[in-house]
């Protein structure tokens, strides 16, 4: 009986553990897809923008997203309904939770600055930015 309990137990996280996954992973492509919703809109006229690099440590993953998160309002976009929805999935908790690494290696970490990413046109700000969300969802597949 015990065996069995426990059997179910282990089962149960399992698919708790996958549910997870595939949550995180459903809500990575929902941002990718309102990201490229919002590059159509976009006017890229040579808007410069802090841009963090695809090269960023894992530790410091959510500091590059907050940037993106920053920037992404100064679009110069022509559907604001769809900038805020990005903004917005940017903030989620879901989304945030993706970071692997524990609190005390993100504590001794020294993630760079917003405004210490270098400046890339809009364009190349979009792309960093959907190459940043496709390689965490690399993650979960």
């Amino acid at each position: 009986m015990k065996l069995l309990v426990c059997c179910l137990l282990a089962i149960t996280c399992c698919v708790l553990a996958n549910v997870d996954k595939v949550e995180k992973s459903m809500k990575l492509t929902e941002v990718i897809k309102e990201l490229r919703e919002l590059n159509k809109s976009v006017e890229h006229n040579g808007m410069m923008l802090n841009t963090p690099t695809l090269d960023i440590e894992e530790c410091c993953f959510l500091s590059a997203l907050e940037c993106f998160q920053t920037m992404v309002p100064q679009l110069k976009a022509r559907q604001k309904k769809i900038q805020q929805k990005v903004v917005r999935n940017l903030k989620s908790k879901l989304l945030r939770s993706v970071v692997s690494c524990n609190r005390e290696e993100g504590k001794n970490k020294a993630c760079q600055g917003c405004d210490s990413y270098p400046l890339k046109d809009s364009r190349e700000f979009v792309k960093q930015l959907e190459s940043l969300l496709q390689k965490v969802t690399g993650y979960y597949e």
